[in-house]
């Protein structure tokens, strides 16, 4: 048994079963709302419950009141393709500033500010979360130290380690071999 469906010491529920709670109990929570019934003791009781803070509930509570799919998943992180993500335009200005992402930042700050209307920079913590996500540390290291930094991320002849003699290489050139087969070249 795994961790996350072990049952906690405290006598709560696995994490999975946590989770999969939360869109019935926000639910029943909206119709003690509803009815007028709603206390703080039944947000503390569900809290416990699914092993969030009562602030937690709260806000989904909120949430679900303007959107049903909040409601159904409460908590779950919105799926909206809207993030940003590593453009050519940054991959070149990473280039140019040696991997150096707050320059990049202030490079892309200008660029929106420049706009006729200004349009919105993303922040440097949303650029270091796309360039961690979006690129390798074998292209972060390149963008950085150059060549020779990008080279110690390869995986260039790596394999497991196996007894003597288990794995042998040749070379692909062909070279010219005379043998003799019963004194016949």
């Amino acid at each position: 048994m795994e961790d996350g469906d072990a049952v906690r010491a405290g006598g709560g529920l696995p994490a999975a079963s946590r989770t999969a709670l939360r869109g019935p109990a926000v639910r029943r929570l909206l119709a003690l709302r509803a009815g007028k019934k709603l206390t703080a003791g039944h947000v503390r009781v569900a809290a416990d419950a699914l092993g969030v803070s009562e602030r937690t509930v709260w806000r989904w509570l909120a949430a679900a009141q303007s959107d049903e799919t909040a409601a159904a998943y409460p908590g779950a992180r919105s799926r909206v393709d809207a993030r940003f993500t590593v453009t050519p335009e940054v991959r070149g200005l990473l280039a140019l500033w040696k991997g150096n992402v707050r320059a990049v930042h202030r490079e892309l700050v200008l660029r929106a500010a420049r706009q006729c209307p200004p349009a919105d920079a993303p922040s440097l913590t949303t650029l270091h979360r796309a360039i961690r996500r979006d690129l390798t540390p074998g292209e972060r290291a390149g963008l950085a130290g150059g060549e020779r930094a990008a080279r110690k991320h390869d995986v260039f002849l790596a394999r497991p380690r196996g007894w003597r003699n288990q794995v042998w290489e040749t070379d692909h050139v062909q070279s010219p071999v005379l043998v003799n087969v019963d004194g016949k070249a």
